[in-house]
């Protein structure tokens, strides 16, 4: 009888596990609920101060970062090895959005963009807005950016490192953060250009 109530017990406690188990899995999609199309319609300012498009997200694939220029480490090493997986790329380099969205519009004009990206690849095209735009866009990203306490403008921003893969469609397929590397980098891009 002990035996019998004790297995009882081992597989009653087993089942309150699996459910509980699936339970939090259930919770874990519900809040990190894959992107999909970014169907939200949204305008920025590139770095000529032209206007960006959500619409241009259609046609070809899209690689889409949240940074800041004047990031001491992360951003710098992320935006080198998306310079790196371009550059591998070649020709085809141009059939890709690579989008660098800011999340310090009061430092980050289009003349600073322009001046920091062109460091790294001619093909990067830095965006800039309205606070209320950026944090929008963020929001449908799932991004967070904290500023951190700092004097005067020399603060620093604590923010989601993680770099988009996005189809023709606008669709997110992957994502990836700077511990990629280029050849990887270049195998998801060349994937999603194949892709109908």
């Amino acid at each position: 009888m002990a035996v019998f109530l004790r297995r009882k017990y081992l597989i009653g406690s087993a089942a309150f596990l699996v459910f509980a188990g699936l339970g939090l899995w259930a919770l874990f999609l519900f809040l990190h609920k894959p992107i999909g199309v970014i169907d939200r319609p949204f305008k920025l300012t590139d770095a000529e101060g032209r206007v960006f498009d959500s619409k241009e997200l259609q046609g070809k694939p899209s690689l889409v970062y949240f940074g800041f220029t004047h990031c001491p480490d992360i951003c710098p090493t992320t935006l080198f090895l998306l310079a790196q997986a371009l550059k591998k790329l070649g020709p085809d380099a141009s059939r890709i959005n690579a989008l660098f969205i800011t999340v310090d519009p009061d430092r980050d004009t289009p003349e600073q963009l322009k001046t920091s990206l062109a460091a790294y690849d001619p093909h990067l095209r830095g965006l800039t807005g309205d606070p209320a735009q950026l944090a929008s866009i963020r929001d449908i990203y799932g991004i967070e950016a904290n500023i951190l306490p700092g004097t005067g403008k020399n603060y620093n921003i604590d923010h989601t490192d993680t770099v988009f893969v996005l189809d023709k469609n606008g669709r997110v397929q992957s994502s990836f953060d700077l511990h990629a590397s280029s050849d990887e980098v270049v195998a998801l891009l060349e994937t999603v250009m194949q892709a109908r």
